[in-house]
């Protein structure tokens, strides 16, 4: 029975110095919501990354610009307007 009260004594003392009890603290919480916040964050970050890469993938090719083409008509807006009084 000595034996058996002396390994529950020694279980109950290394239970309590693990780390996770330091969890239940206002800093293991703390620090709890740190990771969360961080580790949400960084998914959030690969999210974004993921969509910007798939959108650069699937833009409309650029079209090169051709040669201006020269209009060599003379009738239009600009000649009716052009004779009158002001």
């Amino acid at each position: 029975m000595q034996k058996f009260c002396r390994s529950i004594a020694l279980l109950i003392i290394v239970a309590l110095l693990l780390p996770g009890c330091s969890m239940l603290t206002a800093q293991g919480r703390q620090q709890r919501a740190y990771e969360h916040y961080v580790r949400k964050s960084s998914l959030g970050r690969v999210k974004q990354q993921k969509r910007m890469s798939a959108k650069k993938d699937s833009k409309i090719p650029v079209l090169e610009p051709t040669a201006p083409m020269e209009a060599t008509e003379l009738s239009g807006p600009e000649s009716a307007s052009s004779g009158g009084s002001y």
